[in-house]
């Protein structure tokens, strides 16, 4: 009987291959019972793929979805024990997937909604209010500024706020009705907020304000890079309307 460790190999090869019976089963009729095992398998994949990608499935269908599943499923079996986060390499799956290519925002689609389902399970963390930042004095623009741990940004060539917005499978997407999209760049903004996830459209400047953020810059030092013309009042402004959003983390007291 071989090793454990090289059962458990040629077990994972096996359900990855969907064919090859791995070495070492000894129950009786054990191809038919490693055939249905095998099955359920990649069927409860597909469908945790299904349910992490609900936009990405409404634009191109089931029949069209659950292929392309099957197939990422046989190259990126899970590998951890919950299912919960499976699927992060979806996006990137798609995005070198030919078939895939008729619909450009495809990926970019998938790539939000992995960021909302990131952002529904990220850690809980303390929330400032616009008070709570402003109280910092001096110290607001001289130190990073830490965002929530559910923030997430996006960007994308294609309007993919838009078109999720457009192709949500809730019911406040059924009763807001068809809605006229402006093919342009977009990007979104996603935060958790009362264990509901947000995602918002932002303009250009408020992105790549949040992007700097988010590397660890300053407020002084992300004005030193902005034009002459827009640095004081500009980021005064955008701030003073993003502070009033659940994204940045309540600072950590001062040690005495």
């Amino acid at each position: 009987m071989p090793e454990l460790a090289a059962l458990q190999r040629d077990f994972a090869a096996a359900l990855r291959a969907k064919q090859a019976l791995p070495a070492g089963l000894v129950a009786p009729d054990q191809a038919g019972r490693f055939a249905i095992y095998l099955n359920n398998v990649h069927y409860g994949l597909a469908q945790s793929l299904a349910e992490a990608y609900p936009v990405v499935r409404r634009l191109v269908g089931d029949e069209f979805f659950f292929a392309v599943a099957a197939l990422h499923v046989q190259q990126a079996l899970p590998r951890a024990h919950s299912l919960t986060l499976y699927g992060a390499d979806f996006p990137r799956f798609l995005h070198r997937f030919p078939p895939a290519r008729g619909v450009l925002y495809l990926a970019d689609i998938a790539r939000l909604e992995r960021a909302a389902l990131e952002a529904l399970h990220a850690a809980d963390t303390p929330i400032a209010s616009q008070r709570d930042l402003f109280a910092l004095g001096p110290a607001l623009s001289e130190a990073p500024l830490a965002l929530a741990a559910s923030v997430r940004l996006i960007r994308s060539p294609h309007p993919i706020v838009a078109i999720h917005a457009a192709n949500r499978t809730d019911h406040r997407a059924e009763a807001e009705g068809p809605r006229q999209i402006e093919a342009r760049a977009q990007a979104a903004l996603i935060y958790r907020q009362d264990d509901r996830v947000h995602i918002a459209a932002l303009m250009p400047a408020d992105a790549i304000f949040l992007r700097r953020l988010k590397a660890g810059w300053s407020i002084d030092r992300i004005a030193a890079h902005c034009p002459a013309a827009h640095r004081a009042d500009g980021i005064v402004s955008r701030f003073q309307r993003l502070s009033l959003l659940p994204i940045f983390a309540r600072p950590a007291p001062e040690e005495t």
